[in-house]
């Protein structure tokens, strides 16, 4: 195995300069759903509370907001104004705009980090709502425009639902829990099932509870498992996870019958998820308000631990999320209800403790929380097509469990070498080299007959591994400015029998460094 740093050097000053602000204080936005026709919203640093309040027809009644673009750009679903709309951010003030008319209230918005696509809930009652999806691409002549939507959800009310990290699978309960509540939908293009429903059951605990709604879901980064937030009235509520592999719910108790995580404080209404899943944080209305936090164990559910954080005051606690990095998590809640001001609470994620607090003076009802760069989670995606060798074509993918996470080691391996080496090839670009010639590069005139490079060499390591695979490395400093800042790799399969030149290319892929 062979340690391979990219060499940042190469990074020009201005490009530095215009990535991300150093995380730890990333701007959360505020979103809420009062009356009239310009409810107030905020945006509020997370280490400092330092922020404004303000009052826009474009946060109209919002039902959820999503970062994007390592913090430049803010969608947020409205169910008054009709209207997905984008605010574009300057690190001060926002810039607000119409992205795209639905023509029906909106149920929250999602982002699709692969394809960079916008998906949110719409039609005109709350029984027609379709999985809507929109043109997010910068890049793209069709910018906030309409791609497709569904057509098999509508007959039943849905309201609370989300999409996974890769935008290939979206979970849109049934609001109100009864029949096939629980439903999954295939949104990966290249699908034979793309946009139907592919699972659609029962929750037992929520249908044993009588009357129950979906307070909130959300989908594990390596979609293994599905959760789903459900309060009844006058009886129980849990959180119900779904096996996505088995096609099963985890049974959280060794008593008769499948039982879900057991919540038995009022009203749950919110949940996030930490990326690697091994806890997650609720809030909730009942009583004083309250919040806390569930640690997981998936090889034995009956040890999962459910915490509340003692000491907070938060009453009617409206919403929680968690931080880019999942060490904390923001909360707000509204003295009395029905009136101002609320409050915007920071917590650590591991016990509760309050770090920080705003009070918002003119806002309640104040359930929806975005955190500022959530788009930069660390990622690595193929795109590309590698060309045939001795031993087929050679790939290149991230090892298993491997992303490329500031502050860690990453690794990338090289497969299907039938002399155990290559060449990885680094750059900054996919688009142009750093000679100016236009990418990708067909290099036939090499005498590497249909393969192709898709990105700026600025860099060779040579890797070896003792197979047919080869490990490239690299120790990711941990340093804020390089939050969102994207590299290009591609394997180059030393395989001296396949073309005159005897080298052979690999598909290409491109990380994103984050959390």
């Amino acid at each position: 195995m062979h340690q391979a740093p990219l060499r940042v050097a190469v990074v020009s000053a201005s490009l530095l300069m215009s990535l991300p602000s150093q995380t730890g204080n990333e701007v959360i936005f505020v979103g809420s759903s009062t009356s009239g026709s310009t409810d107030q919203h905020a945006f509020v640093e997370s280490a400092t509370g330092i922020g404004f309040e303000a009052s826009n027809s474009h946060t109209d009644n919002v039902t959820g907001a999503v970062w994007t673009h390592s913090g430049r750009k803010l969608y947020v679903g409205q169910s008054l104004m009709d209207e997905v709309s984008v605010a574009d951010w300057d690190g001060s003030t926002a810039t607000w705009s119409t992205f795209y008319s639905t023509g029906g209230a909106c149920s929250g918005v999602q982002f699709d980090r692969t394809r960079n696509r916008l998906w949110t809930l719409t039609g005109s009652r709350g029984s027609d709502r379709e999985l809507v999806c929109l043109d997010a691409d910068l890049n793209s002549p069709n910018y906030g425009s309409y791609i497709t939507e569904t057509s098999s959800l509508s007959g039943t009310n849905r309201e609370r639902w989300c999409l996974s990290f890769s935008g290939n699978l979206a979970c849109v309960p049934e609001a109100f829990l009864g029949g096939n509540a629980f439903t999954l939908v295939d949104l990966d293009p290249t699908s034979a099932n793309y946009l139907n429903v592919i699972t659609s059951t029962t929750i037992p605990g929520a249908s044993g509870a009588g009357f129950a709604f979906t307070s909130d879901c959300k989908i594990s980064i390596d979609e293994a498992y599905v959760y789903v937030l459900w309060t009844g009235i006058g009886a129980s509520s849990g959180l119900a996870v779904w096996d996505v592999a088995a096609q099963a719910w985890l049974d959280f108790a060794q008593t008769f019958g499948q039982q879900d995580v057991p919540l038995t404080l009022g009203v749950p209404n919110r949940m996030d998820l930490s990326l690697d899943r091994s806890f997650a944080v609720i809030s909730g209305q009942g009583g004083s308000g309250w919040a806390g936090r569930i640690d997981f164990d998936y090889a034995n559910p009956s040890n999962t631990t459910f915490t509340q954080w003692a000491g907070l005051a938060v009453p009617n606690c409206d919403g929680i999320s968690l931080s880019p990095d999942g060490t904390r998590a923001a909360l707000t809640s509204t003295a009395t209800f029905l009136n101002t001001p609320s409050e915007l609470t920071i917590v650590d994620a591991s016990n509760g403790t309050v770090l920080q607090s705003r009070t918002l003076t003119s806002m309640w009802n104040v359930y929806v929380t975005a955190w500022q760069d959530s788009s930069s989670l660390a990622e690595y995606s193929s795109f590309g097509m590698g060309c045939a060798g001795s031993l087929g074509t050679p790939t290149l993918a991230a090892a298993p469990g491997s992303r490329p996470t500031l502050g860690s080691t990453f690794q990338a391996e090289i497969g299907n070498l039938p002399l155990g080496a290559a060449l990885m090839a680094t750059g900054l670009s996919n688009a142009i080299t750093s000679g100016g010639i236009a990418l990708p590069v067909n290099l036939s005139f090499l005498g590497m007959t249909g393969c192709s490079q898709y990105v700026d060499a600025l860099v060779l390591d040579y890797v070896t591994g003792g197979t047919t695979t080869a490990t490239w490395s690299w120790a990711i400093p941990n340093n804020p400015i390089l939050f969102g800042y994207e590299f290009y790799n591609q394997g180059f399969s030393l395989d001296p029998s396949a073309n005159s030149f005897g080298f052979v290319a690999s598909n290409a892929a491109v990380g994103k460094l984050g959390h």
